[in-house]
């Protein structure tokens, strides 16, 4: 092998070295999905490099800040998403993350009924379950307007493997998530004030006794 060819190997190999390292980094770092500058009942997609999500997650703004949400602000006044489909239906949203996250997630919810988070070693809910978490009702107290007046922490983390998806299942329209952090069980923003969180273990409520998440004239 001639010098040059050498160095140039070198230079190859040190690339793919620097290659495999982002590559095993990126399902290592910290990702915060606030939704901020997506506009009110707008989809998601694409919008976050690397990570998609279902046709049926639509970004929600509160009336309170001139969207059509039924709902408090969250924690942070950012908008949130919400999984939409047939009123009295269950619907499922989902999440890749396509470079993978191996520690855990952090979020803040607002819901009427009970709800199930799952984790997935596969994209699109596939392979094994990771983590599963159930969300209980929190807007049991609420009265008049906004239906959804809550809003409760919630985190799940697992010891082992890499996740590539996280899927939220429950009745559609039932369900306000904020502030999504991957990589870490701990919230990512500033802390809410406590008035936003009373909690969960409340009953589950009736289809009858609550209206959808998003405000219908």
């Amino acid at each position: 092998m001639t010098p040059s060819s050498r160095t140039l190997f070198t230079l190859v190999l040190l690339l793919l070295c620097g290659v495999s390292s982002a590559l095993a980094n990126s399902s290592k770092s910290k990702h915060v999905l606030t939704f901020i500058g997506l506009q009110n009942m707008q989809q998601v997609g694409n919008t976050y490099n690397g990570i998609g999500f279902s046709s049926n997650i639509f970004v929600l703004r509160s009336v309170t800040k001139g969207g059509s949400g039924a709902f408090a602000p969250d924690p942070t006044g950012t908008p949130i998403i919400f999984i939409d489909g047939p009123m009295g239906t269950t619907a499922t949203g989902t999440i890749n993350v396509y470079s993978g996250f191996t520690t855990g997630m952090q979020f803040f919810f607002t819901a009427g009924f009970k709800e199930t988070v799952s984790v997935w070693s596969g994209t699109n809910g596939t392979g094994t379950i990771l983590a599963t978490l159930t969300l209980s009702p929190n807007n049991l107290p609420c009265t008049g307007f906004p239906s959804y007046c809550n809003w409760t922490s919630a985190s799940l983390g697992f010891g082992q493997g890499t996740a590539k998806s996280i899927t939220f299942t429950g009745p559609a329209n039932g369900l306000g998530i904020a502030d999504i952090t991957l990589n870490q069980t701990t919230s990512a923003v500033p802390e809410p004030a406590s008035v936003y969180l009373l909690g969960t273990g409340l009953a589950a409520l009736g289809f009858s006794g609550i209206r959808r998440l998003w405000k219908v004239s």
